[in-house]
């Protein structure tokens, strides 16, 4: 409702605005009417006021009355009158209705209005409010408050409100009258929060003005009735003009003193803003910025007052826009000064030396603000009109404080955490929490190091470093105090046993070990402070040492205390002394000895038991303080002894027992048996009777034994539990033995009778006997007949009977003895016996007769029983046994024995020679079947059965076949070959194994590659070659289906092996181009090739028999899809490459790997600076901006910087910006040689070197002196052109370039390398004004002139060289800092033909011997035509292919190609190459846009060229070969002789410096001519160029190095140069002369060089050690030797590579030797790889790469290399190549 009635106000405040005043002046359709108001708009509008005071006085009384009395009044029926009026439809119609309505609401409410103001007089009355408050709660109930009923109940408190505000105004009028009287404090207008004074004061009125205004509204609807309401308008009105006035005057002050301000002449309020930024106090220090605090309130004030709606005046504003203006760039630095004043409060001030550098550079630019515009050279003061240059300041001056800011920051926080740890070491026990004390040191450290490795200095961090040692010193010496005083309590446990050991009681370890590591254990607790080393790195100036001294006083008690408890200690094993007693005794020795009867046992058994009890209450362990002294041992020992005395006594004990019962069982049972038995002969009866005495004598002796064993028995049963069970049976045995004895005498009688009636019947018996074995004999007795013709088993079976017989005569001629004795015994008469001595006489005859033949079989036998598998290699044997037995037989006296015996060994020697054919080692087992059956041995015989026996028996069988078994062998034999061929082909297939390796492949993941391919492919070779082999063998047939197999199997294999070999070699290559993401198209292809080969490897990782592979179904087709795929890859990424080369042709002069590398990373800068030198002819590497995505500048090798006009974007496109940095180079030189020659003309005092690279200046100096030189031809001024440019000369020579003068090492080498090219160039410029002047040279048109290399600058500003009528253009290809050429006439000569045949379209071909400058001149030309030269040394490898891709590169480039030693090229390869130059030269000769080679258009950069250097074909240079003559014709040829070796070296010495380099260079030279003839000619000698450059360069180097002396010592004096030359020559060439040359060359020297006196260098400490290790190394010290050694240390210092010549035996390895032994005793260290190269292949040697894995292996060399490059700088490493 309240936005309606807006809505129509401001509508009909709109209709008044247009027609009263802007449609009266609108000319197209002007109002002319009067203002208009729309009469029913504002109808509507009254309307919606009455809607909306109803809708808030029902509002009211609904908050006013409860629920209960507004029911009770109906209060909700109020608003039925206006039921059916639609109150927006407003018109004279409906307003009866209307008010009609509202006459019956009044009536409603009358009731209502009663009980309405009852309650608000309640509500008011018991309220104590002050006026604002209570005016807030009338307003509540406005609408109800104003209806008159209810306005007339509340007459009474509304003139109590009244009363209040009219007092409430007064209150405010004096409140603000007091805070605007000046008054400070709480009497200060309300300040309001960021607002200035005058604008706080403005709003402060203007508040208190709405809140008067605000209170005079409500109050007028609510009292306006009432009569004291005038009196309070009038005093709130008074108030608010009080408060406009005071307004007012506060903005017209405020104008008037900022006016004043500004015009203020001696300080100004505004910005001068062509002053400076800020300036620092001389008085306090402090940073002040010229952008006043002022300035900045002025800003706020004339932003806010205009907010407020003032008009601000225009002096004002204008000063304030420019306040406004640089406002952001005032705060900033404001800021930046506040940071500057404030820095060194906020920093730890140990740490304040960490910041210098920072600091320093942030106090620079403040102190500093200079402009950074090129133009300005940074020397013109920033100041506020120059905004850009402001922003720059700032940003810098921002960038440096958030550096400090940030480091201040990172540091304090290093700092407090640092703190932490220290204070948690205060709590750490020293003693025994060593190791947290390590780690949180180690820690600290660790901290510390990490802040060092950013970049600050040891000097920087040594006052923080001191800080923290001197906090660590508290932390240490606090625990170190708390240490001392506990130290025996705390000290690590040490744990002793005590022990019995060699009969004495001894700790373990000894005490002396524990007396050692108690003392070393306290001795390292009390030196903890000597090794403790802090945070600081230097050992110089410990703190932590002093700890010691300090404490000292309480040493005194611990090592006193220490004594104690080793006494202690001793005290602890005096106890176990007597308890080890037992120890020292031999036990069982000392029981034998001392125990006899059983009281003893008894005794010491029970004395045993009680003891045991005792020993087991003693300690185990016995605390000594931080000694335990553990008592087990001893315990267990005591324990043993007890033991072992108890089983000594129990052993004892038994052993007697048993000793007893022994004796008396072993004494009955040999009486019993004696007497037991009845004597059968005299002899017996005799003995028995002295045995029967015997056993009488004795039985007194063991009766008593009985008794004492039975006392012992029961003593051992009580103690052990159980006894002798023996004793209870021998009573009985002992009671027989009595009776036995008793009977003894009358058993002898009776037995002595009944023999002697024997003795006849006896005889009888014999007779009988012998008669019997008589007749056997005469009958059974083998005949003569026997041995004819008896076989083997009779005869043998005839031996077995004479061995019998002899066994029984034997029998009967012992009964024969006993009975002859027997008759003698008894008084009887011999028999007479004849017949038993002619048996006897009749069985040795026949005996001694067969035992020949026993003794034969016995013998044949032995061999027989042999198994023939083993004996066929030992036939031998037999052989022997049948030549020993013919010999034997040849001694005996014949018989038909011996003839039975020659007979059969006869036979068996026929055997002998057939025997090799049964041997039967190539036989199988068929064989042997058909061998058994040829011999005719059984079915039933087996190989292992077979024995010799078996053989011997089908001897003649064997004879008679020997033709057979011997075609059975050689049958058996072929047969063996063929199968063990195949067998050995089997256990290959089975056993044949890929040698795998791992690959990892782009993607990180594992796959196993076959390797030693070679080995594979050689053994499928050699069994195809084996198999071929045994088709020849005439035993071929039986075994074709088993070869035939192998045969298919092998040829498979092969073609698989070959095939995926290859299939190998170019995944590996691809893999890594496709695994990243190269060629998009061809990626399909690729990944189906590598999952199917990733699929075989797969399946030979899993089964890696070699075998495998032909079993593989379908593997043939698969792998000839896969070799086809992968050379469409190879193809696909072959044409990638040639189309980048294409767009970047210098790519044609990198291999395939380094393309992709550089195409795969073109945005990585660490990639691009590895190969930018190989694509660039001087440039090394670029410079990029921060973000690394821009080039900004190009560096040659030796450091020279060349920032490019114009920024090169670094893109994917690597061969797009690559082409833009090439021409970029190009314009950039373009740009800068103009500019060069623009400063040479316009400065006086010439180019300043340093702004311009070297080739510029030298190419500005070229073009200079071919203008100068022409000009002063025109003018005829010659000579004095001449002196100008000996005086340009001096000046350079004079230039002293050191370090330090604004220039660091690299600039000053840089600026060295420019004046020393200079100085070539202007010396070969005085040669040609000579040359001129001699000839008399008047015209530019003059040969000598015309001849002369001259350079132009013409119209389009671009270079052009002319020699005679030749001209070519500048190519501008940075040349960095490469060594230019001395100018000799040679060159001339050679520049001059080269040039002349390039103007023909020709090439160039200097030749002759090494060393004369063939490939230097072509280089040297090509820099000075500004070309990129690429020199390719030629050798028998390079193919047409090649040169032709090389030729493609040249020509695209406009390069020129230099081939080194050309004519080593095969002769095939000559003939092709000469037709591509032929077609490159025509298309130079003609100018064409376009060259044919390798079949394809190529573009022609016209400035291309091809030359050719050669060494004479024979003349001692090998594998050279004349040039056919159609190549001849192609090169114009340049004899390159002898050069002008003094002009070398004088040109030389003067760009090193030498004054008198023209004196000084001829004598060099004429020392190296007379030199080469008077020394002796040896093979390493070398007297020529490069020789004598050495030593120029030498020279050059000792003079430098002189006059940095001289410039620090402060001397005036002169270098004397020819001392220098001296010292450098010998220094040079003495090493290599022998011993006579030496002395030769000295007198040379002194002749060319006289009163110069010899200084050799002194190594006086290293002469002594190396005589020293001459006496260690067991070596005769010789001073030759030593001289030659310090030779060796010089040239190792100057040269990487150094050559020890001599014949063998010199003692060239013995120097070497010597010389690091020597160093090694001077600190060092020098560690040596010694190899013998000619011992080894080169590939072991260099290292290879295996191209089936591309896997590298390290040789030798290439190995020690490695070692040697991980060693840290200070350690030298030799590689020895000795042999």
């Amino acid at each position: 409702l309240r936005s309606s009635v807006t809505v129509c106000e401001r509508w009909a405040s709109s209709c008044e605005s247009l027609t009263g005043q802007g449609w009266k002046i609108f000319p197209p359709h002007q109002w002319k009417g009067d203002k208009y108001t729309p009469q029913l708009l504002a109808n509507l509008s009254h309307r919606l006021e009455e809607v909306s005071v109803l809708r808030a006085v029902h509002e009211q009384l609904s908050r006013l009355l409860p629920s209960s009395e507004q029911e009770q009044l109906r209060a909700a029926d109020s608003f039925s009158p206006f039921s059916g009026i639609n109150p927006l439809q407003y018109n004279l119609y409906t307003q009866p209705l209307w008010q009609s309505a509202l006459s019956q609401y009044e009536r409603i409410m009358e009731p209502i209005e009663q009980r309405v103001a009852a309650k608000l007089r309640s509500h008011f009355t018991g309220t104590d409010l002050k006026a604002p408050q209570m005016l807030r709660e009338f307003q509540r109930y406005k609408e109800l408050i104003r209806r008159k009923a209810i306005s007339k109940e509340l007459v009474t408190e509304r003139e109590t409100l009244l009363g209040k505000l009219t007092a409430h105004v007064a209150t405010l009028g004096e409140d603000f009258t007091t805070r605007t009287s000046g008054g400070g404090g709480r009497n200060a207008p309300i300040q309001g929060k960021n607002l200035p004074e005058i604008v706080n004061h403005i709003v402060f009125a203007r508040q208190l003005e709405a809140k008067v205004q605000d209170m005079l509204n409500v109050s007028e609807a609510l009292l306006g009735d009432l009569s004291g309401f005038k009196q309070l308008k009038k005093k709130s009105s008074a108030l608010l003009e009080e408060l406009v006035s005071y307004r007012k005057n506060q903005y017209k002050s405020w104008c008037s003193d900022t006016i004043d301000a500004i015009d203020d002449t001696h300080e100004p309020l505004g910005l001068q803003t062509s002053g400076r930024l800020m300036e620092l106090s001389h008085t306090d220090g402090r940073l002040r910025i010229q952008y006043s605090d002022r300035l900045v309130t002025l800003l706020r004030e004339v932003r806010q007052l205009r907010g407020l709606g003032f008009t601000i005046p225009v002096k004002i504003q204008h000063t304030a826009d420019i306040a406004e203006k640089f406002y952001r760039h005032g705060i900033v630095l404001k800021q930046v000064a506040h940071f500057y004043n404030t820095i060194e409060s906020q920093m730890i001030p140990c740490q304040q030396a960490m910041m210098l550098d920072t600091a320093l550079a942030f106090e620079r630019l403040v102190k500093n603000p200079k402009t950074s515009s090129k133009e300005s050279q940074g020397k013109v003061q920033v100041t506020w009109d120059d905004p850009d240059e402001l922003d720059s300041y700032i940003k810098k001056l921002q960038a440096c404080a958030e550096k400090l800011t940030t480091e201040n920051r990172r540091l304090r926080k290093c700092h407090d955490t640092i703190t932490e740890k220290v204070v948690q070491l205060m709590s750490v026990d020293l003693l025994r929490q060593q190791s947290k004390w390590k780690e949180g040191l180690v820690e600290l450290r660790h901290m510390i190091a990490n802040i060092q490795a950013q970049g600050y200095s040891n000097d920087n961090m040594g006052p923080w470093k001191t800080h923290w040692d001197r906090q660590l010193y508290k932390a240490l010496e606090h625990q170190y105090q708390l240490g001392v005083e506990a130290l025996h309590e705390n000290l690590p446990e040490i744990k002793v046993e005590l022990t019995f050991r060699q009969q004495r009681l001894q700790f373990r370890p000894p005490i002396e070990e524990i007396r050692a590591k108690y003392y070393r254990e306290i001795k390292k607790f009390l030196s903890i402070p000597n090794h403790f080393r802090g945070v600081n790195d230097t050992t110089d100036q410990l703190i932590f040492p002093a700890m010691i001294d300090r404490n000292a006083a309480g040493f005194t008690t611990i090592y006193h205390k220490a004594e104690q408890l080793f006494t202690k200690l001793e005290t602890a094993s005096e106890q176990f002394k007597q308890w080890v007693v037992l120890g020292r005794v031999n036990i069982d020795k000392l029981v034998s000895d001392n125990l006899v009867n059983v009281a003893d046992w008894e005794r010491n058994l029970k004395a045993l038991k009680a003891r045991g009890r005792d020993a087991e209450k003693l300690p185990n362990t016995i605390k000594v303080d931080c000694i335990t002294v553990v008592t087990l041992p001893v315990k267990s020992v005591i324990d043993d002894h007890i033991q072992s005395l108890f089983d000594a006594l129990l052993s004892s004990l038994r052993n007697s027992i048993q000793s007893d019962v022994t004796k008396i069982d072993s004494f009955l049972n040999v009486a019993m048996e004696t007497l037991g038995q009845r004597p059968q002969t005299v002899e017996e009866i005799g003995v028995a009777n002295a045995k029967h005495t015997e056993f009488a004598s004795q039985k007194p002796e063991i009766s008593p034994m009985f008794s004492k064993a039975e006392a012992k028995n029961r003593l051992l049963r009580s103690v052990a539990g159980g006894g002798n069970e023996q004793l209870n049976t021998l009573q009985g045995r002992w009671d027989k033995f009595e009776l036995m004895l008793e009977s003894h005498e009358l058993m002898i009688k009776e037995q002595v009778d009944v023999m002697k009636s024997n003795v006849q019947s006896r005889v009888d018996a014999f007779r009988a006997e012998l008669e019997k074995f008589s007749a056997r004999w005469h009958q059974l007795k083998p005949k003569d007949d026997v041995l004819d013709d008896g076989d083997r088993e009779k005869l043998l079976k005839c031996v077995e009977s004479i061995k019998e017989r002899r066994v029984e005569f034997d029998e009967l001629d012992q009964m024969k003895e006993q009975l002859m004795s027997d008759c003698v015994h008894f008084g009887l008469t011999e028999p007479r016996l004849e017949l038993a001595d002619e048996l006897k006489q009749d069985l040795s005859v026949v005996e001694a007769n067969w035992k020949l033949f026993d003794e034969y079989n016995t013998g044949l036998e032995e061999l027989a029983k042999e198994d023939w598998i083993s004996f066929r290699s030992k036939t031998y044997m037999f052989e022997e046994f049948l030549g020993n037995w013919a010999e034997k037989l040849r001694q005996l006296d014949p018989t038909t024995m011996t003839v039975r015996l020659q007979k059969e060994i006869d036979k068996y020697k026929h055997v002998l020679p057939v025997l090799k054919y049964v041997r039967g080692e190539p036989l199988s087992q068929e064989h042997w079947l058909e061998l058994f059956r040829i011999v005719g041995i059984g079915r039933g015989m087996t190989l292992e059965k077979l024995t010799l026996r078996d053989i011997l028996a089908v001897a003649d069988a064997v004879v008679t076949n020997a033709e057979a078994l011997k075609e059975l062998n050689a049958r058996a034999q072929g047969e063996v070959s063929i199968r063990e061929a195949i067998r050995e082909l089997e256990l290959w297939g089975a056993g044949a194994i890929f040698t795998l390796t791992e690959y990892q492949d782009t993607a990180g993941h594992g796959l196993s590659l076959i390797k030693d391919w070679k080995d594979l492919v050689n053994q499928v070779g050699d069994n195809q070659c084996l198999l071929q082999s045994l088709k020849d063998s005439p035993y071929y047939k039986g075994f074709e289906d088993k070869a035939s197999l192998w045969e298919q199997r092998l040829a498979d294999l092969d073609e698989y092996l070959h095939n995926l070999n290859q299939i190998q070699r170019k995944w590996v290559y691809l893999e890594p181009i496709f695994g990243r993401g190269a060629l998009p198209r061809e990626q399909g292809r690729f990944k189906r090739v590598d999952e199917d080969f990733r699929s075989i490897m797969f399946d030979v990782t899993r089964d890696n028999r070699v075998i495998s592979l032909v079993g593989r179904p379908g593997l043939r087709s698969t792998l000839t899809t896969l070799l086809d795929q992968l050379q469409r890859c190879q193809k696909s990424l072959n044409e990638f490459l040639e189309e980048k080369r294409s767009v970047f042709p210098r790519f044609y002069f990198i291999g395939d790997d380094d393309l992709l590398e550089i195409l795969g990373q073109s945005t990585n800068p660490t990639v691009i600076q590895s190969h930018l030198k190989k694509l660039f002819a001087g440039i090394h590497s670029v410079q990029f901006d921060n973000d690394c995505r821009f080039i900004t500048a190009m560096k040659s090798l030796a450091g020279e910087v060349v920032p490019l006009k114009r920024n090169i974007e670094v893109t994917t496109d690597v061969e797009v910006w690559l082409g833009k940095l090439a021409e970029e180079m190009k314009q950039t030189l373009i740009e800068l040689l103009v500019q060069c020659l623009q400063d040479g003309k316009t400065n006086a005092g010439g180019v300043d070197p340093l702004q311009y690279p070297s080739q510029i200046l030298c190419v500005a100096e070229q073009i200079q002196f071919t203008v100068r030189c022409e000009t002063a031809l025109k003018n005829h001024n010659l000579p004095s052109y001449l002196k100008e440019l000996n005086s340009q000369l001096e000046s350079y020579t004079n230039v002293d370039i050191t370090e330090g003068e604004g220039l660091n090492e690299t600039q000053a080498l840089v600026l060295k390398l420019k004046v020393k090219a200079l100085i070539l160039d202007t010396i070969h410029a005085i040669d040609i004004v000579k040359q001129l002047i001699a000839d008399g040279v008047k015209s530019q048109s003059d040969w000598i002139w015309q001849k002369q290399l001259r350079f132009y600058l013409n119209k389009s500003n671009t270079c052009v060289m002319k020699m005679v009528d030749a001209e070519f253009n500048y190519t501008y290809e940075y040349q960095g800092n490469a060594a230019k050429l001395v100018h000799t006439p040679l060159t001339d000569k050679c520049y001059l033909t080269l040039t002349q045949g390039m103007d023909m379209g020709l090439g160039g071909n200097p030749y002759g011997p090494a060393g004369t400058g063939k490939t230097e001149s072509v280089k040297a030309l090509g820099g000075l035509f500004g070309r990129q030269v690429l020199v390719f040394n030629c050798d028998e490898g390079i193919d047409v292919k090649s040169m032709g891709r090389i030729f493609i590169g040249l020509v695209k480039c406009g390069a020129w190609g230099c081939f080194d030693e050309f004519n080593r090229l095969e002769e095939a390869v000559l003939s092709a190459v000469s037709m591509q130059i032929q077609t490159i030269q025509a298309s130079l000769k003609m100018r064409a846009a376009t060259v044919e080679l390798l079949d394809k258009h190529v573009e022609m950069d016209p400035n291309s060229g091809i030359f050719i250097t050669l060494n004479p074909a024979g003349k001692g240079y090998g594998g050279r070969q004349k040039l056919p003559d159609n190549l001849k014709q192609l090169f114009r040829p340049v004899a390159m002789s002898q050069p002008d070796n003094e002009q070398i070296a004088e040109v030389l010495l003067f760009s090193e410096g030498f004054k008198s380099a023209q004196e000084l260079g001829r004598k060099l030279v004429a020392i190296f001519s007379l030199s080469k003839e008077l020394l002796t000619p040896q093979q390493h000698y070398d007297w020529g160029l490069r020789a004598l450059k050495t030593v120029l360069r030498g020279c050059g180097d000792l003079l430098q190095q002189q006059k940095s002396l001289h410039v620090k010592e402060g001397k005036k004096e002169s270098v004397d140069e020819t001392r220098i030359m001296v010292q450098a020559l010998r220094l040079n060439t003495l090493s290599k002369l022998t011993f006579t040359d030496c002395k030769t060359f000295d007198a040379l020297i002194k002749d060319v060089f006289p009163n110069i006196d010899f200084s050799d260098v002194e190594y006086e400490i290293l002469s002594t050690a190396l005589r020293e290790s001459c006496v260690e190394l067991k070596m005769v010290v010789i001073e030759r030797q030593i001289k030659k050694c310090l030779e060796l240390y010089e040239q190792l210092r100057q040269r990487m590579g150094v050559v020890i010549v001599g014949p063998s035996g010199s003692g060239k390895s013995s120097i070497w030797r010597l010389l690091r032994h020597a160093l090694g005793r001077i600190k060092k260290t020098v560690k040596q790889y010694t190899m013998n190269p000619k011992a080894m292949p080169r590939t072991q040697l260099l290292g290879q790469i295996d191209m089936d894995t591309r896997e590298w292996s390290d040789g030798v060399l290439t190995y020690s290399a490695r070692q040697v490059v991980k060693e840290p700088q200070e350690i030298h490493s030799w590689i020895v190549c000795d042999g």
